[in-house]
């Protein structure tokens, strides 16, 4: 198999091929956004694939590199650790994402695997990301609710609990914190008519895939550009848990 060193290529490659061992190139993080046909027949798509990672690049590289949880990754690669990578490292990428029951309309959120599933109105499409969720003591709350605001380079305002938390642990938070790389909520975030809910992205990538927030949904950076993109203020948003299995 000739190896391709084009992202869409080798996106294409991995969405055909069913067993595969692909030779794993670093691109730029999240390099593949998933986009599936919703099958008529089963609850499940994608596939799961293995590749030959890079000498020197690490479990979080590849996850974020090919759209995939830390969570995930680590589930489905239990005996690799978090150091780097040594030569001819076989890593498992775990492709393949079982479907909501239902509702099928605009963002569902899915808990129980971590994944945030946007339904195009046509009804033919499905995208499909790793999301970061609410932790122990900040659980994100189950419902239905809808976009009601979108912000370019927004500013993370903390609220006086997150401020309390982190004075527990020694950290003292400002009462805002501007737009920029060191901004928790990343460059782009959707408030929701949930109160002091939001999808956003991240400054700390390692944590999409993960219990890790204060409630809010994390996302890759690139993830959070593409979904904001694709959505407007009054996009319905269906936060479940169900731990279903595949076909």
């Amino acid at each position: 198999m000739k190896l391709l060193a084009n992202a869409l290529n080798l996106k294409q490659l991995l969405m055909k091929t069913c067993n595969a061992t692909l030779i794993f190139l670093l691109f730029s993080p999240s390099a593949f956004s998933l986009t599936y046909n919703i099958p008529a027949s089963k609850n499940t798509v994608g596939e799961y694939q293995q590749i030959i990672a890079k000498k020197g690049s690490s479990l979080y590289e590849v996850a974020e590199d090919f759209d995939i949880g830390v969570g995930e990754m680590l589930k489905a690669n239990p005996d690799l650790s978090h150091k780097a990578f040594k030569e001819d490292t076989t890593v498992t990428i775990p492709a393949q994402f079982v479907l909501p029951s239902g509702p099928r309309n605009g963002i569902v959120l899915n808990l129980a695997n971590k994944r945030l599933f946007y339904f195009h109105a046509d009804g033919t499409e499905v995208n499909t990301y790793p999301i970061g969720i609410g932790r122990d003591g900040w659980a994100t709350p189950l419902g239905s609710a809808e976009v009601v605001d979108k912000i370019v380079h927004p500013a993370w305002h903390p609220t006086p609990s997150i401020r309390r938390e982190a004075e527990s642990r020694g950290v003292t938070l400002p009462e805002v914190i501007p737009a920029g790389p060191d901004n928790p909520l990343g460059q782009y975030a959707m408030h929701l008519s949930v109160p002091g809910i939001l999808i956003h992205g991240t400054n700390s990538p390692h944590s999409v895939g993960l219990q890790a927030s204060h409630g809010c949904i994390r996302m890759y950076a690139d993830d959070i550009e593409e979904l904001f993109s694709l959505t407007n203020v009054g996009t319905s948003v269906h936060i479940i848990y169900e731990p279903h299995q595949a076909d």
